[in-house]
């Protein structure tokens, strides 16, 4: 089903962007999803293969995980220079954890898929549990986006989704990975997390630096311009990607929406110049996903 292609919004035409965080639906064709990014003015996007249920607390099973990969892994051959989807992936579907690395191994190299999201949900991304899987995540080269803060996805989820929680992935130095929505509400903590990795781990040097902040709202409006102040002036833009949290990875009006509500905070209220924007909207996404430099 193709979402709204009648972009309602005046879109400011130089600037080039991928979106870091979109919600696939199950319902998007390689042709909705191409008509939606030209009609938005994307370059292109980080897409998640489909969660069944995702706002209902149900908890997908292995049967709706291997369909969820197989349907994302198709979209994911015709679209490769525009798309780079990423596994939505539940440890609670097994407590065999070598059961979830073959589960993972298979998204990730047999079906081709480009990268990791996860939500914690009842287990925190520090357990000594999740240490196979992320081997897995290191050997094989793929990026994690991982849900940071409030979470509306499961019922009993947000105490699992604390900035500090990530510091963990300081012990698999071969990942890098995103923290989305500032996670706020704990924002302060989410930069102070980055600033370790940069500042301690990588002594300062961006390249260097394995975590990202993802400034996907999760912030109202109210909180959003004071959040994304404090992330420049803290960590400065190299950190920092642009995304939507939209659902349908063919939805052009979400989409066109929260590029211009972006930069009118960025650009129209803090004075972000053209490099700045073009670092947030564009170059660290396709840095994350190493596809340039």
């Amino acid at each position: 089903m193709e979402h709204g292609l009648e972009v309602k919004f005046e879109l400011p035409l130089e600037v080039k962007a991928w979106d870091c965080h979109v919600h696939m639906s199950g319902s998007e064709t390689p042709d909705s999803i191409l008509k939606a990014t030209e009609a938005a003015g994307l370059e292109g996007m980080i897409a998640f293969a489909p969660y069944p249920g995702l706002m209902t607390g149900h908890v997908m099973n292995r049967d709706e995980f291997r369909n969820s990969v197989e349907f994302a892994s198709k979209i994911q051959r015709e679209l490769d220079d525009k798309l780079a989807v990423f596994v939505f992936f539940e440890p609670r579907i097994s407590r065999d954890q070598q059961e979830l690395v073959r589960l993972l191994e298979w998204a990730l190299v047999d079906k081709e898929l480009r990268g990791v999201k996860m939500i914690p949900a009842e287990w925190f991304p520090s357990e000594s549990f999740m240490d196979p899987i992320y081997r897995k995540i290191e050997e094989v080269g793929a990026p994690i986006l991982f849900h940071c803060g409030i979470s509306w996805g499961f019922p009993y989820s947000s105490k699992f989704c604390r900035p500090v929680e990530y510091e963990y992935l300081v012990k698999f130095p071969g990942i890098r990975f995103a923290i989305a929505h500032i996670c706020w509400p704990w924002v302060d903590e989410a930069l102070a997390l980055a600033g370790k990795f940069l500042f301690a781990v990588a002594r300062g040097n961006y390249s260097k630096c394995r975590v990202f902040i993802d400034i996907t709202p999760g912030t109202p409006p109210l909180w959003r311009a004071d959040a994304l102040r404090k992330a420049l002036i803290y960590l400065g833009p190299r950190l920092l990607m642009y995304g939507s949290d939209c659902f349908g990875a063919d939805n052009a009006n979400c989409f066109a929406q929260h590029i211009v509500m972006d930069l009118k905070v960025l650009k129209g209220m803090l004075g972000a110049d053209e490099k700045t924007l073009e670092l947030i909207f564009r170059e660290n996404v396709l840095r994350f996903l190493r596809r340039q430099g």
